[in-house]
């Protein structure tokens, strides 16, 4: 497995050591290693998935047990585990078009799978403010409310945050493994097409937002690594084998 080797030194040292965020701006002493548009055998790459990816094929591993069904369903316009994939998908592909809009400094990867129960993290951000895990929450016409201890939707209490909070802790533990360096992860839960966005409290460890205000609100982040160490992240985060070394399970 290719692993991240740059080694890093705050400003005012030249002795590599442990991140925490909020600190000096984190560099790298050598450049990231070079990287190839396809990487093959038993490692892929991430960075070709397209947003939305995995969200779509598990809505056609669903479709095909029962395609006339759903089919039916949805034209009658019936709740199905189909649909939910489906419209999970077209969220996931809004959200990664509104990533689009970051520019130069920036890197994003999309529908990256983690472990081998099939798991994935909707969208990873990487960029000056670090790393920022993204899940997207399509509700169409739907009404959610972000309170500092609970996430609702249409009134009914959802798991999005501890779902966000495992998401990124176990990003950076996989991500810190293979870099060689402690990184964290900040963690974000994005909606797309709500109707109504009411925040009462926001959470202290997990950001809520909306697509609209999505990329506004990374582009404000305080700095906290620069370019070389963005793409020295980037190089471990697009290959498969990164995180594919972790046992952990998912939230119950």
């Amino acid at each position: 497995m290719q692993e991240c080797l740059a080694r890093w030194t705050t400003p005012n040292s030249s002795t590599p050591g442990q991140y925490s965020p909020g600190s000096s701006v984190l560099r790298c002493s050598v450049e990231p290693p070079a990287q190839q548009d396809v990487v093959t055998g038993q490692c892929r790459d991430f960075a070709l998935n397209v947003a939305g990816a995995a969200a779509r094929a598990k809505r056609q591993q669903v479709n095909m047990l029962a395609p006339i069904r759903n089919l039916i369903a949805r034209a009658l316009g019936i709740k199905t585990e189909e649909r939910a994939w489906r419209i999970g998908a077209g969220g996931e592909a809004k959200v990664g078009r509104e990533l689009d809009k970051l520019g130069d400094g920036w890197r994003v990867l999309h529908a990256v799978e983690v472990g081998e129960h099939g798991a994935d993290i909707d969208h990873i951000v990487i960029g000056p403010p670090g790393v920022i895990s993204l899940n997207s929450k399509r509700h169409p016409r739907g009404k959610a409310w972000v309170g500092d201890h609970m996430v609702m939707v249409n009134g009914q209490r959802t798991d999005y945050l501890p779902k966000s909070r495992f998401e990124a802790t176990r990003a950076a533990r996989l991500l810190s493994h293979s870099c060689g360096w402690s990184l964290s992860v900040t963690s974000a839960i994005v909606f797309v097409d709500a109707a109504a966005f009411t925040v009462k409290q926001m959470p202290a460890d997990v950001h809520v937002t909306t697509r609209r205000r999505l990329v506004g609100w990374l582009q404000s982040l305080p700095d906290t690594i620069d370019e070389t160490t963005v793409e020295a992240i980037f190089a471990t985060a697009r290959l498969s084998t990164t995180w594919t070394t972790d046992t952990a399970h998912a939230v119950e």
